[in-house]
């Protein structure tokens, strides 16, 4: 161990993070200046990361979960070459469009794992990385060919530990012995109000090795201690197969001669005065300063760290001559591709006939998967009524990672940010699903996915008052507008089998965008499209199902999404045989119809037709961009009632008969 080395490093960390947290203003000085020892040993003794090849997939990965503290990881990436965080970057902290922003963000600065800020977050994707590469060491590592050893460290804070999704991801990590992962705990034992204790008094210590999981205590400021304590984390993991947390004694704002150790460093800059004073402390002699030592240091370190890269693709060229069936496989789970032919021999269902959209999904999810190795799929202890089991494969557990299926149990917090890992360590498609009603408990997850762009699958099933006699506290009534309201989030709601075909489709083949799919408890009638539309036209988002009866006359148009979409149809019928011209409009994903040409939207939605009513058991409110002020939406803006599901529906008006009635009062406006 270079001692003097480190020091440089761990100086020009707590320089550069003061330095452009006092420029920009803005940020959180004291995690960095806390961390910066553990911060240089991990970067400099543990990781084998190659900032050349950041895709590398034999490399460690690091998670700072406590991503405020972000200037640590820049400044850190910076001493190690990556090309995206140069001097001038670290300058710009902060700033529009720098690769250095506030928090670490994924797809924006080469280097970065995932994006972390929301407290817990990384931590449950760290899991998610954690079970891909154990995933992956069973299915391609052969006996003198360990591509994928490869750990997962995180870097946790108080307030990651105090959020529940860390108490679900740290329990499933220690159920599924994930000695792959290695969580190092910030423990400074101040929050953003002051101490951590008047909030938190419980053992962590003890909660995590309830979790199953070795615990290791270091003083993180003493470089001999942090050693010893990776040391021993590295033969723990491998000795009682279990996850590590180190927890690490440290004092937050180290330096800071008049605010370390105070919640004052927590979230601000130091202050001028500070500032001067805290460099006078440290020995730092100028502004933005890099310690020459530290630069060599780092030179030498990357120079060894780029000899373990070689090596590895050595040997994983060696791999592919010996395993050329093993490759082809490898090739195809990383390019996460599926065949179109994988859509076109789909489960075949009768016009007219009764099926569950949930049903219809795993029958089509399975027929599509049978022969992808990439897919995995969980739902929050309600396979069973979700449906989302790839059947004939049983599920992952500490003696088998090369199931396609993952029990969460009940814990929908950390299943969808566990998801999100899994896609990002890649070679992993994930599905998880659970009731629509329950989606708030995964709202965080599904948002930092459609964030960073990556195409997580999430199904919701049970999706309305047809839930039935669960009652209020499960009937979704205002979850399928949230969900809609979510940037790059493609939310699908099929109303029949055969548009719960091209959901999936659309779901496993998309690139940037997650997908939701939203399925029903109750049967729906197949539509007979001999008579329609075909409903390939879902890919369009929304689409004219029904053309109206009379050439270049509208009376009406109907907009109707999932299971609503028969109800109209058969009002629609009615109306058609007094004499309306009745177009009826599925609107089976507004994402997708509203990212459509103008000149397409105008063509399914005219806008010389005022009349229109969308019909949705769910709240109104989002539906008015379709109708106009003009239009009508027959909707549910209160909460539901318990009683059997055909009952609801009548208590609703959600009946042929109600929703008639509804039309003709627009229609003899």
């Amino acid at each position: 161990m270079d001692l003097k080395g480190l020091e440089a490093v761990a100086k020009t960390i707590r320089a550069l993070s003061i330095d452009a947290i006092e420029k920009a203003n803005s940020g959180h000085p004291g995690l960095p200046m806390g961390c910066a020892e553990i911060g240089a040993y991990l970067f400099g003794e543990v990781l084998n990361i190659n900032p050349k090849d950041t895709s590398w997939f034999g490399r460690d990965r690091f998670i700072l979960s406590a991503g405020h503290g972000s200037m640590l990881l820049y400044s850190l990436m910076h001493l190690a070459g990556y090309e995206d965080v140069t001097i001038d970057e670290i300058k710009k902290f902060r700033q529009l469009k720098s690769k250095t922003p506030g928090h670490p963000e994924y797809g924006w600065t080469d280097g970065v794992e995932t994006s972390t800020g929301p407290l817990g977050q990384g931590f449950a994707n760290s899991v998610g990385m954690a079970i891909a590469g154990k995933r992956h060491a069973a299915r391609f590592n052969k006996e003198g060919f360990e591509l994928f050893s490869g750990r997962i460290f995180t870097l946790v804070g108080d307030g990651d530990l105090m959020e529940g999704i860390s108490y679900e991801a740290g329990s499933i990590a220690g159920h599924l012995a994930l000695n792959n992962l290695i969580a190092i705990y910030d423990s400074n034992r101040i929050s953003i109000e002051g101490p951590v204790d008047i909030t938190l008094s419980e053992s962590v210590r003890k909660r995590f090795e309830a979790f199953n999981w070795h615990v290791i205590d270091v003083d993180g400021h003493s470089l001999d201690s942090i050693k010893r304590g990776f040391d021993e984390a590295e033969i723990a993991r491998i000795k009682h197969n279990r996850p590590v947390l180190i927890i690490a004694d440290t004092i937050i704002g180290k330096g800071s001669p008049n605010k370390e150790d105070s919640n004052t460093c927590h979230g601000a800059p130091l202050g001028k005065d500070e500032l001067e004073k805290t460099k006078k402390n440290l020995g730092i002699t100028s502004d933005f300063f890099v310690d020459p030592a530290a630069v060599d240091y780092f030179g030498k370190k990357m120079a060894e760290k780029r000899n373990k890269y070689d090596s590895w693709k050595s040997m994983f060229n060696e791999w592919k001559g010996k395993y050329p069936e093993l490759n082809e496989l490898f090739n195809k789970n990383f390019a996460r591709d599926i065949d179109a032919s994988a859509f076109q021999n789909l489960p075949a269902f009768a016009p007219n006939s009764m099926h569950s959209t949930r049903e219809a999904s795993n029958k089509v999810l399975n027929a599509i998967c049978k022969d992808i190795d990439f897919v995995v799929s969980g739902s929050a202890d309600l396979a069973c009524s979700t449906m989302t089991v790839i059947k004939e494969s049983g599920d992952i557990s500490s003696k088998n990672f090369l199931a396609h299926n993952i029990q969460y149990g009940v814990r929908e917090h950390a299943m969808g940010a566990i998801a999100n890992g899994l896609y990002l360590y890649g070679g992993v498609l994930p599905i998880v699903g659970t009731f629509l009603s329950f989606v708030n408990y995964m709202r965080p997850t599904l948002r930092m996915a459609a964030l960073m762009r990556i195409p997580t699958i999430f199904l919701y099933s049970h999706d309305s008052i047809y839930v039935g006699e669960d009652g209020p506290s499960h009937h979704p009534i205002e979850h399928i507008s949230e969900l809609r309201l979510i940037p790059n989030m493609n939310v699908m709601r099929p109303c029949d089998p055969e548009e719960t075909k091209i959901a999936w489709e659309l779901a496993l083949t998309s690139k940037h965008t997650p997908s939701t799919i939203i399925t029903t408890r109750q049967k729906v009638r197949t539509l007979d499209y001999s008579k329609l539309e075909s409903y390939t036209n879902a890919k369009r988002g929304g689409y004219i199902l029904k053309r109206e009866s009379k050439k270049d006359k509208i009376d009406m148009i109907f907009i109707a999404t999932g299971s609503e979409v028969s109800l109209v149809l058969d009002v629609a019928e009615k109306l058609e045989s007094e004499g309306y011209s009745i177009r009826v409009v599925n609107m089976f994903s507004t994402y997708l119809f509203d990212h459509e040409s103008a000149e397409y939207r105008e063509s399914v939605l005219p806008s010389n037709i005022e009349k229109r009513v969308a019909v949705e058991a769910g709240v109104s409110m989002t539906w008015y961009k379709y109708v106009g002020l003009k239009g009508d939406v027959i909707g549910i803006d209160k909460f539901g009632i318990s009683g059997k599901a055909e009952d609801v529906g009548v208590f609703f008006k959600f009946t042929n008969e109600d929703v008639y009635n509804r039309v003709k009062i627009v229609l003899n406006k």
